[in-house]
């Protein structure tokens, strides 16, 4: 390799997404242990689930980051800006997340992607912040081909209070949310997702549409995803299978999370 073209490898970077991480709502199936302090600041192994997935995000190599917050907000901000001083991170108040769910809370944070004409011109990361998972996952997510992708836990249990994924016949999603016949899903989706700008667009689109419409304040954002799919935009179903990973939401899965070993 000649240095011009030793150079000219060096400035290929791949274009790294912003990322919004999901911290409003109120967990109230985690009390008492919510009642005073978010679901993202508990301890799974010693550290919060806030902390691990900013090291996790930033560790992939992504330093843009926004935290939607909501209940307990000065709490989560306080936290971070204590764990992380020399980065910059931006906080996203959601004055009504005592009466929104997170579709609405992700249409808070269309700003942080646009540029000063207002247009959304980064890609996005997406990730719920109650999300318990091996740092490992993300570069492998990162470096997968499709454009448009959310990760999938394919293997293990699954049960119908997961968000269920459906896949054709190319890998392409055709159905994401819950249903009663959740033996027939590809898995689940653990809530991360990673976005082209366009297609972000088209989301806050369908976001903004939908609660103007006034389901849209109560929903979870996959029903959004959902009617992006029947309108044609491919997701693809990215297995992350092999990388430990889980959601959350009882402390029945507090106990679980506690039995996982997430990195060696």
């Amino acid at each position: 390799m000649t240095e011009t073209q030793l150079e000219n490898h060096q400035i290929i970077k791949p274009h790294l997404p912003k990322c919004i991480v999901l911290a409003a709502g109120t967990s109230t199936r985690l009390r008492p242990l919510t009642d005073t302090m978010p679901k993202c600041l508990l301890k799974v192994g010693g550290k919060t689930l806030l902390e691990r997935t900013i090291e996790n995000v930033l560790a992939a190599g992504i330093k843009e980051i926004a935290v939607v917050v909501g209940y307990r907000a000065d709490m989560i901000r306080d936290f971070v800006k204590h764990l992380f001083p020399q980065q910059r991170i931006q906080f996203i108040f959601n004055p009504n997340y005592a009466g929104t769910n997170n579709a609405y809370s992700l249409l808070l944070a269309r700003r942080f992607l646009e540029d000063k004409k207002e247009t959304v011109s980064h890609n996005m990361l997406l990730l719920d912040s109650d999300i318990l998972f091996s740092s490992k996952l993300l570069p492998h997510l990162l470096g997968t081909e499709a454009e448009n992708k959310i990760a999938v836990r394919v293997s293990g249990d699954h049960n119908d209070e997961e968000i269920q994924v459906g896949i054709n016949s190319d890998g392409n999603i055709n159905f994401i949310g819950k249903r009663p016949a959740f033996e027939t899903a590809f898995g689940e989706s653990i809530g991360i997702e990673l976005f082209s700008a366009e297609t972000a667009a088209t989301l806050f689109a369908v976001l903004e549409q939908r609660i103007r419409r006034g389901s849209g304040r109560s929903e979870f954002y996959e029903a959004a995803f959902q009617e992006m799919i029947d309108e044609g935009v491919i997701l693809k179903a990215v297995n992350v299978s092999t990388f430990p990973a889980i959601e959350i939401d009882t402390p029945e899965d507090l106990r679980l999370a506690e039995t996982l070993t997430i990195d060696e």
